[in-house]
């Protein structure tokens, strides 16, 4: 009892360490502030006291860690702890020593004392008396402690808990550094794609490295105003993934501005969103919209207060979203006959998509509208229902952009740069083989989504959380082949070293049921509908930060060309098998 009462003083007086410094930063911060308005010359003395600050909490760290090491050492099993009197130079007392405002110390008598002085400095919020008291961590079960009962699993975890909130409270202070946030994400990979080749198609056979760096900085302006950015690699063309290839001998690769926006929530039950961003329905689901896609546009989220129900707590959501894909100022299209000599304008790239000689373009943009429902019968089960519609206007740019007669008009102009080619992920059927007008009249595509999430499963080692989710969508601007469904299941959760997670998910995609350029791409590989996938996932955890992850795709496509239906797709059924295997470290930071 009495090192478990030590360990919990050491985490009391560790909080108070943090509460001491932090309005030593958050003063360092508005004071810095403050004659920045007034002298923008003074950054120099910033950056000092930032880096004094880091020092600080560094340190702080360092004692979490070790209050960490010592629990875990001191988790013996009952029946072989001992009882030992203290050696020479071990401390004895276990009354927290709390440091004052003028430097000296004074010692907290009682656990509601050590509260009241914490609390006092005025820092970070910090748990109530109660979750710091003695009396609420696991009894002793060692011979000193008579009648004491046996420390259960259900005792360690919140004890361990404990521990790691104070660890969290230290990574907030630690990235909240003049106001940034700073977070991202470090992935290697090895990409191999295997397809034999038949009559159909040709074989293929591409084993490669690859990389993702994402970083992400977040600012808050005022409690009612958040901004974001995000650098990351990848490429100009390729919307649909952040890699980059270990290509190029030793020249350098590009980084991008890939998110910006700027979040206005007058109260927590409704948010403005301006920039580009992942769309508003997003749910790293692999089904209409891959992970990797982000929208310029504007985006809304109206939600209502939990109510209590026979579903237990019920959050309703309306979300609505407007986005721009071109935007192509061309006012008149030259006239047909123009645009059948011998050298047409660039612009007459237009009129192979579909657009009138003689009119003028218009922009392509999509609207999504739709709910959410999210029930929580208890801490262990959630259940959400997602329904939502998007509605497509001039989509054909979309395919236009995606040949090579069309992406100078489209993507060159908007990044200020000529790009190499055409933006990737074709796969929807056209009225012409490569052509530029999809067979489908439009795109209006409803979804309906189940999500089930249940979180009581555990061993002695590791959370078994899991996870069912349903997907089923229609697009009711196609005649034919406008379905798509999928169905997921994923198991576990990878925290620490020997975690691991598993995950299996089936995809069914015809070819007229969503647009394939933002779809997703592993699912799909080399055309992102007119599929059947299987999708098999492991993850091993290697520690907090580093998981070892493993996912293989098996690919079949759905149907053939059909000339009588203006119907023609560029992976036809009957190709051969395709299998992609990715093998990938994720460090998050």
């Amino acid at each position: 009892m009495q090192f478990i009462r030590t360990r919990s003083m050491l985490i009391a007086s560790a909080m108070v360490l943090i509460a001491l410094a932090t309005p030593v930063f958050s003063q360092t911060a508005a004071d810095t502030s403050s004659k920045d308005s007034a002298k923008r010359d003074d950054v120099s003395l910033l950056k000092q006291q930032i880096a004094e600050q880091q020092k600080e909490i560094e340190q702080l760290r360092t004692i979490v860690d070790q209050m960490k090491q010592r629990m875990d050492q001191s988790l013996i099993p009952a029946q072989t702890a001992t009882t030992q009197a203290p050696n020479l130079g071990q401390v004895v007392s276990t009354t927290p020593m709390v440091p004052k405002g003028d430097g000296k110390t004074v010692a907290a008598s009682s656990d509601s004392d050590l509260h009241s002085m914490v609390a006092s400095a005025g820092a970070l919020p910090i748990p109530a008396a109660s979750t710091l008291s003695a009396a609420a961590l696991p009894a002793s079960s060692s011979p000193a402690s008579p009648g004491g009962a046996p420390v259960t699993q259900a005792q360690m975890e919140g004890y361990t808990k404990k521990v790691d909130q104070l660890d969290k409270a230290l990574s907030a202070l630690n990235k909240g550094l003049a106001g940034f946030k700073l977070t991202g994400d470090l992935r290697l990979r090895s990409d191999n794609i295997f397809r034999s080749s038949n009559s159909l198609a040709a074989a293929q056979q591409n084993v490669r490295a690859r990389y993702r760096l994402r970083l992400n900085v977040d600012k808050t302006l005022d409690p009612h105003i958040d901004t974001h950015a995000q650098l990351s690699s990848g490429t100009y063309s390729n919307p649909l993934t952040f890699d980059s290839d270990f290509n190029g001998t030793v020249s350098r690769s590009p980084i991008f501005i890939s998110e910006y926006w700027g979040d206005v929530h007058p109260s927590k039950y409704l948010s403005l969103r301006g920039g580009k961003m992942s769309e508003v329905f997003a749910d790293s689901a692999r089904f209409l919209i891959d992970d990797d896609v982000r929208l310029n546009g504007f985006q809304e989220i109206a939600k209502s207060q939990s109510t209590s129900s026979s579903l237990g707590k019920v959050v309703f959501e309306f979300r609505a979203a407007q986005y721009i894909f071109t935007n192509p100022n061309v006012q008149v299209l030259p006239t047909a006959a123009q645009c059948s000599g011998a050298s047409p304008p660039a612009a007459c790239a237009y009129v192979t998509a579909g657009y009138p000689p003689g009119r003028k373009v218009p922009s392509t943009n999509m609207f999504d509208q739709g709910i959410v429902l999210t029930a929580s019968p208890s801490e262990r089960w959630t259940h959400q229902f997602t329904l939502n519609f998007e509605l497509w206007r001039n989509p054909n740019s979309i395919q236009l952009a995606s040949l090579a007669s069309g992406y100078p008009l489209l993507g060159s102009p908007y990044y200020g740069v000529t790009l190499s080619g055409a933006i990737s992920g074709t796969g929807n059927g056209t009225t012409k083989p490569g052509g530029a007008i999809y067979t489908a009249d439009s795109f209006h595509i409803g979804q309906v989504a189940y999500r089930l999430d249940y979180k009581a499963w555990k061993s002695k080692r590791q959370g078994f959380p899991l996870s069912l989710e349903f997907h089923g969508g229609k697009n009711f601007g196609a005649d034919f082949y406008g379905n798509a469904a999928m169905g997921q299941i994923s198991l576990g959760e990878t925290k620490k070293l020997g975690d691991v997670a598993f995950k299996y998910g089936y995809f069914y995609k015809q070819a007229n049921s969503m647009i394939s350029q933002i779809t997703d791409d592993d699912v799909g590989t080399g055309t992102g509908v007119n599929l059947r996938t299987h999708m098999i996932r492991i993850d091993v955890g290697l520690n907090k930060f580093l998981a070892w992850q493993n996912l293989l795709f098996i690919q079949n496509e759905l149907a053939g060309n059909d000339p009588a239906r203006n119907f023609y797709v560029p992976v036809v059924k009957g190709t051969g098998t395709q299998f992609r295997y990715q093998g990938q470290l994720q460090f998050t930071f």
